[in-house]
């Protein structure tokens, strides 16, 4: 018998502490092993005795060059060559992204075929490629723009990132958590673009431009002012957003810069206007960038989803009224379309200045959004990290102000083009040696991080639900790996081990939205130590949602004594039942002696061993969910699936939906697993379809899945 803590309605606000009831329950077999991380790669670092920087190398014809040495390479440091120490090429394998790779199904809207998408919220550091920051700016996108740039975003989602890619979606006008934004869910990357919308602060409205008689009013040629002219507040308003657009980018650039792999900032905006001799605050913001950048080994890729622009007369201009008057052939027609231009000139040399001077580039005047975010993940493979001893003088001593330092660098191959950053700050990086965090802070640290802590194996089963007195929650149960406890002789000869539990939900916006700090104590038996350390701790939670949408669920454990840290995070996607939605609660998925059963249930019940779901070859299994909304019948179809390999399909069912049954009914069935299926992760998902009371001869549809492995 194995100890297992239970908490029901446990999460809170924070810094409040949930009361823990022990109960005893027996476990399914089975434990997770770790993975140990990886040694890092060098990124840019600026330092009196050496200065390593980033590079790619293509030849005529744009292919990656693979075979240089630091011989082959030339360095200018303010126009003088410099010695060149190192040069080390680091491939990054990217291919074709592919639905192949083990994870989870993509919500399907046909249940006769579902199609799985990978997915995974969390993964070793070992494990990463690209880390790939989309900054959206919010601050500085119209309503048309902001339109173009999500659907141009799900198509990066879909078509470009890849399994071994940590992605963060972030918005200039939101608030940016850490470490806590990067996933390699894609579930959690689309939810965060349909969540983006119109920000009312931001530099732009409805149109990239504003009307044309709105142009007018900025312009005062007598000389003599306008009380009505709110040209300088306005200019004034767009210059302290554009501060704010770029003290986020630089956040973004921060929260980067301890993650692996090749790391690059996707900068989506229409641009600001930088060069102004009466306000020099945009330029030293972007100065900063730029030095960030360069110390944290990120390149900015800058793309402006304005598409290409005339400057020409909108539909929204009114040429009958106001200074110019009927002609629309006017002076003053033409002297604002030239504005326009101007402008959008200014913004887009504002763009590509930023991404240029950190070795990327600016995807501009292109209606193909798609296409120039191909372009950019395309761009960001594989590169040369170079190292140079720079000349004395090149960092500011005490008491001195600090210099930039234009950087050049050179291939002595013919035809070879070479892009690295442009300049860098002449401070040196300060030590980067942390002062030792407290248990609290570890816990925080694991919980928000996109990587699995994997010294001691937690596993998540999140199952989504609602009732009439409750409402919507997620029932979550915890596995805990008991090998990585920490087990004491107690009192009465039984043994003692303790843990923290810490529980953070996040929204689609990323802000946390509920909070649970608490811990559990065993005390076993020896015979019940075995049966722990063989089958593991199970703890079960339950979350009250207030409302329906995408959330990030992550967990960490820490163990008392040995301070041994494990984490674990799920996406779950909390339907709007209370509004009528036709949706499924998570499916409860066991093994059980016996012979598969199909059919309907009058409860659900949800027990420990559903905390881990380890099965053999040949078992039979059964499954129970509940479904919510349904019509008079739902047409059910299950399937077994192996990433986009179907292994196994029941045929369609119908169930009924008994009179009086209300919102919700319960359902349930069984299947054998295969003798021959090889070891390995597999998805059963249960495609359901009712019809629409409110639409003849339409279909409602509800797809949800639960994970297993066979070993």
């Amino acid at each position: 018998m194995i100890v297992v803590a239970s908490v029901d309605g446990s999460f809170m606000s924070r810094n409040m502490r949930a009361v823990v009831t022990v109960t005893t329950f027996v476990l399914a077999a089975g434990t997770l092993a770790g993975q140990a991380p990886h040694d890092e790669l060098p990124r840019f670092k600026v330092a009196v005795d050496a200065v390593r920087i980033d590079a790619v190398v293509t030849d005529k014809d744009g292919r990656i060059v693979t075979d240089l040495t630091a011989d082959d390479f030339v360095v200018l440091q303010n126009g003088k060559p410099q010695k060149v120490t190192f040069a080390r090429f680091v491939p990054v394998p990217a291919g074709a992204s592919s639905s192949a790779a083990p994870g989870v199904p993509r919500v399907s809207t046909s249940p006769a075929d579902p199609s799985p998408s990978p997915s995974a919220l969390m993964a070793p550091r070992s494990a990463i490629q690209r880390t790939l920051a989309i900054v959206v700016d919010d601050l500085g996108l119209s309503v048309d723009s902001l339109y173009y740039a999500k659907r141009g975003l799900h198509a990066f989602i879909d078509r470009e990132v890849q399994p071994t890619d940590l992605v963060g979606i972030v918005r200039t006008g939101g608030s940016i958590g850490g470490l806590q934004p990067f996933t390699m869910d894609r579930r959690v990357l689309h939810e965060a673009i349909d969540n983006l919308r119109w920000n009312g602060f931001s530099r732009s409205g409805v149109e990239p431009f504003g009307t044309l008689n709105e142009w007018a009013t900025f312009d005062d040629r007598s000389g003599l002012g306008d009380p009505n002219d709110f040209k300088r507040v306005d200019a004034f308003r767009r210059s302290i957003v554009a501060t704010g657009t770029l003290g986020a980018l630089n956040l973004a650039i921060r929260a980067a810069r301890e993650l692996p792999g090749r790391k690059a900032v996707m900068f989506v905006s229409e641009g600001f206007q930088m060069f102004d001799v009466e306000d020099t605050r945009v330029r030293a913001a972007v100065d900063r960038v730029i030095d960030q950048a360069a110390r944290a080994g990120v390149v900015i890729y800058s793309l402006d989803p304005r598409g290409l622009q005339s400057g020409g007369l909108q539909a929204s201009d009114d040429l009958t009224r106001g200074p110019i008057g009927s002609d629309g052939m006017a002076a003053v027609v033409r002297d604002r379309a030239q504005d326009r231009r101007e402008f959008n000139r200014d913004t887009q040399e504002a763009l590509a200045y930023v991404a240029e001077q950190t070795g990327g580039f600016a995807v501009l005047n292109t209606n193909n959004l798609e296409r120039g975010f191909a372009r950019i993940s395309q761009d960001v493979r594989d590169y040369y990290i170079i190292g140079y001893a720079p000349e004395q003088g090149t960092f500011a001593g005490k008491g001195r102000k600090p210099a930039y330092h234009n950087i050049g660098v050179k291939v002595r191959r013919p035809e070879l083009r070479v892009r690295t950053r442009k300049q860098f700050l002449g401070i040196s990086d300060a030590d980067e040696q942390e002062a030792p965090l407290s248990p609290a802070h570890q816990l925080i640290r694991a919980a928000i991080s996109p990587f699995t802590s994997t010294d001691m194996a937690l596993l998540a089963t999140p199952l989504p639900g609602w009732s009439p007195d409750r409402g919507l929650f997620v029932r979550t149960l915890l596995h805990v790996d008991a090998r990585a406890l920490t087990f004491a002789d107690g009192a009465d000869g039984k043994r003692i081990a303790a843990a923290d539990v810490l529980g953070m939900v996040f929204d689609a916006d990323g802000t946390e939205v509920a909070h649970l700090t608490t811990g559990f104590e065993v005390a076993l038996t020896d015979t019940a130590t075995e049966e722990a350390l063989r089958r593991g701790l199970a703890y079960t939670l339950l979350v009250p949602v207030a409302r329906a949408g995408g959330y990030q669920f992550r967990f960490a454990i820490r163990d008392r004594q040995s301070g041994k840290l494990g984490s674990a995070g799920e996406f779950v996607d909390v339907a709007d039942v209370p509004r009528g939605d036709f949706a499924l609660s998570g499916i409860v998925l066991r093994a059980e002696d016996g012979s598969p059963r199909t059919g309907a249930a009058t409860s659900i019940s949800v027990a420990p061993e559903q905390a881990l779901r380890v099965y053999r070859a040949g078992a039979p299994l059964t499954y129970a969910y509940e479904i919510y909304n349904a019509a008079e019948r739902v047409e059910a179809a299950i399937s077994v699936w192996r990433g986009d390999q179907r292994v196994a399909s029941l045929p369609a069912r119908t169930l009924p939906v008994p009179a009086g049954s209300g919102a919700r009914v319960t359902a349930a069935g069984g299947l054998r697993l295969g003798e021959s299926l090889p070891p390995g992760s597999y998805i059963l998902q249960v495609a359901a379809a009712t019809t629409d009371p409110k639409r003849a001869g339409r279909a409602r549809t509800a797809v949800q899945f639960v994970q297993f492995d066979v070993r």
